[in-house]
């Protein structure tokens, strides 16, 4: 009777043992990922994963593992595709798994980066839909709406272009990159007004951005000139 009873407590013991240890790779793993060390925080979720391809916790540990790997080659803009691509693969995964609002604009931003680094190897990759499932996990990246007005630009399809950055614009006026692109599409209309008043609502947010200074200047400039010559 003993043995048998001491038989039970190590079946029961066994599984606690497993998740006890399991939950330390986890803990391992954040504890990498929080001080850059990203092969062994990728190491210990993907542990975790070989044993229970359901935990969420390991799940967002590695998707995020990868996004830090990605972001950091980002920096130095060298071969970032790849990366970008599995980073995407892991959120679609931890998706799957936990659809929650905290993993939406890791995974919104994961695709933006994905749609540029394809762009960079492509420059006429379609990277519309990539960019259409980050603005609808995400409607507060802005980054997203600004790259697809680009595209819509370079589809001569302007006129939603120019919708876009004004929606920008009135949803977060400091996004100055709305400014700079809204001006450019005016001023390559011959709209020379237009072009001055945006890049000035511009600096308005910003009086030492270079670019936005450097175009009002010469959007005034063209101003005078067409004022002299009676154009306008």
């Amino acid at each position: 009777m003993f043995r048998k009873a001491s038989y039970i407590l190590v079946f029961v013991a066994l599984p606690l043992l497993l998740c006890s240890c399991m939950e330390n790779r986890v803990n391992r793993g954040n504890d990498a990922l929080r001080i850059g060390d990203y092969a062994r925080a990728v190491s210990n979720f993907s542990a975790v994963l070989d044993d229970n391809p359901l935990d969420r916790d390991a799940r967002y540990g590695l998707a995020l593992s990868y996004y830090a790997i990605a972001e950091e080659k980002e920096r130095i803009k060298s071969g970032t595709e790849p990366l970008w691509e599995r980073t995407v693969q892991e959120f679609q995964v931890l998706w799957n798994v936990d659809s929650s609002f905290k993993i939406r604009e890791a995974y919104s931003n994961s695709l933006f980066y994905l749609a540029k680094a394809t762009l960079s190897e492509n420059s006429r990759a379609n990277v519309l839909p990539l960019l259409e499932r980050s603005i609808a996990l995400d409607s507060l990246n802005y980054f997203s709406f600004n790259l697809k007005a680009l595209i819509l630009e370079s589809l001569d399809r302007t006129e939603e272009a120019k919708d876009l950055y004004v929606y920008i614009i009135t949803k977060e006026p400091k996004f100055l990159s709305a400014y700079i692109n809204l001006g450019n599409v005016y001023w390559r209309e011959g709209d020379v007004p237009s072009a001055w008043d945006i890049w000035s609502m511009g600096l308005k947010q910003d009086d030492k951005n270079a670019v936005l200074l450097h175009w009002t200047r010469v959007a005034e400039d063209s101003l005078k000139a067409l004022i002299d010559t009676g154009r306008l």
